[in-house]
């Protein structure tokens, strides 16, 4: 085994374990679980940047070997052209900007984001072990639903008799984070159950239960936290499936057969078992209407682009007009025009459409299999989901969408050009020079006094949890 292979695979195995301690462990005194998050996502997005900068190397496509460090697959020259020029125009947004150091941070994460897609990228084509974030992803979405079970039973083994639904789900501070997080798993939990169900392996049965559970417990999750944006998403996504590549009808069938088990598990533990008992359970409305004041910072959004136009008001920007509502616009389109600006969100959006249109063509194509169809269906209900919720600020959310937009990327690729130019190498490792010193200066610096800072701002203000880059998330703090 090279030492490339070995460094992989150790990266991948750091990448899973931080993702299962950043919603299963909260021994860090003084920090919520977005804050957790936070920090864990800044020691793997430092990490992606120092193996990329340290270990890359170009190789030409006839000398490549196993024996060189990374050489990621071939970037279209294009959309590698297309994201430096969004990176740029970001940079002279971030000069622009009325605090320039919060701006950096924002501009930073977004580069790191990108720069661990290329690494899980260049980790699922090199190592042997192809579906390792996949199968990380299933266990962690497994431990969610046996902690939601468990809490459930809880309430009555206790004597609490308490059956509040934002009780019942842990490792997220806020619901809609929750199901940020069911948008991507749903589709990639259904292929697994699929694979087991068409499997012949010594395990398929017992496997076959515990994922098609998962999911079945998720979509019982799903329907006590009510997320609107969630129905959307998965509705919107499986009816492109049925439209774009038909033939992967068994992907819907699976959430079709998951979600009539959630639906009955949810109509058993919340309205025939508190009725039994004489409980009144507290769940949210799937049906309610309304915008949940959305309309007021939307309008904000608005008006900070109207009045910043071209370079917008500055990376994370939106968060230095305090309002009554939230610190971000929960819309992700607003987002860019407010903070980056109308050129810089075109560009972001081609980059998006682009993206979604190879990944459909290649679904469409006869060398794709579920599990192409399931990331698709992932990666475009997010998109979905940012419409209408803060998909692109949750640290969570977004280091799980680059993760499986990396793997994508290395199933979607063009077998034709897997090597990387150099033009493309020295770029990289000039990119993951600023994410190393301000996610370093962060992580050394300012996490060993963010929970004193937050408490003496919460004393001079009173905004409340509003999340952003940490959950006090107004700017500057």
């Amino acid at each position: 085994m090279t030492f490339r292979n070995v460094l992989l695979r150790l990266f991948a195995l750091l990448v899973s374990t931080a993702l299962f301690l950043a919603i299963y462990n909260s021994f860090h005194k003084g920090f919520g679980w977005h804050d957790q998050q936070r920090l864990y996502q800044l020691f793997i997005l430092t990490l992606s940047a120092a193996l990329l900068f340290f270990h890359l190397s170009y190789t030409s496509p006839t000398h490549a070997s196993s024996q060189q460090p990374f050489y990621p697959f071939q970037l279209h020259p294009t959309m590698f052209i297309l994201v430096i020029v969004v990176l740029a125009l970001g940079a002279i947004s971030v000069f622009l900007s009325q605090y320039p150091s919060w701006a950096l941070k924002e501009w930073a994460r977004y580069i790191g984001l990108f720069l661990l897609a290329l690494l899980v990228a260049n980790t699922v084509n090199a190592t042997k072990y192809k579906l390792i974030f996949i199968y990380a992803l299933g266990f962690i979405a497994f431990l969610s639903a046996y902690q939601f079970v468990v809490y459930y039973l809880m309430v009555f083994l206790t004597g609490i008799y308490a059956l509040d639904a934002d009780l019942l789900f842990n490792g997220f501070s806020n619901p809609r984070f929750l199901n940020q997080f069911q948008i991507l798993l749903m589709p990639i939990l259904a292929f697994l159950t699929l694979q087991q169900w068409q499997d012949a392996g010594r395990y398929r049965h017992v496997l076959l239960v515990l994922f098609c559970a998962t999911l079945s417990i998720h979509w019982c999750i799903a329907l006590t936290l009510g997320g609107r944006g969630l129905w959307l998403g998965l509705a919107v996504g499986h009816a492109a499936l049925l439209f774009f590549f038909p033939r992967y009808w068994r992907l819907l069938l699976v959430q079709v057969l998951a979600a009539s088990i959630g639906f009955s598990l949810f109509y058993v533990m919340f309205t025939r078992v508190p009725s039994w008992l004489e409980l009144e359970p507290t769940l949210r409305d799937s049906l309610r209407t309304g915008l949940s004041s959305r309309g007021i910072i939307w309008q904000q959004a608005w008006d900070l682009f109207l009045a910043n136009p071209i370079f917008g008001v500055g990376p994370m920007h939106f968060a230095a007009y305090p309002n009554s509502v939230a610190a971000h616009p929960h819309q992700v389109v607003l987002q860019w025009l407010a903070e980056w600006g109308l050129a810089a969100t075109l560009i972001a959006t081609a980059l998006a459409t682009w993206g979604i249109w190879h990944g459909l063509k290649y679904v469409r194509s006869n060398n794709s299999q579920p599990l192409d169809a399931a990331l698709w269906l992932s990666i475009i209900g997010a998109l979905i989901l940012a419409q209408v919720d803060g998909v692109f600020v949750m640290p969570y959310t977004e280091t799980w969408l680059a993760i499986i937009v990396g793997v994508a990327m290395a199933r979607w690729r063009d077998s034709s050009a897997s090597v990387t130019h150099k033009t493309q190498i020295v770029a990289i490792r000039l990119l993951a020079l600023p994410v190393i010193a301000v996610f370093g200066y962060v992580l050394l610096f300012e996490v060993p006094v963010l929970v004193e800072n937050m408490g003496a701002y919460f004393e001079a203000h009173s905004t409340g949890y509003k999340p952003r880059f940490w959950i006090q998330g107004f700017i500057p703090m």
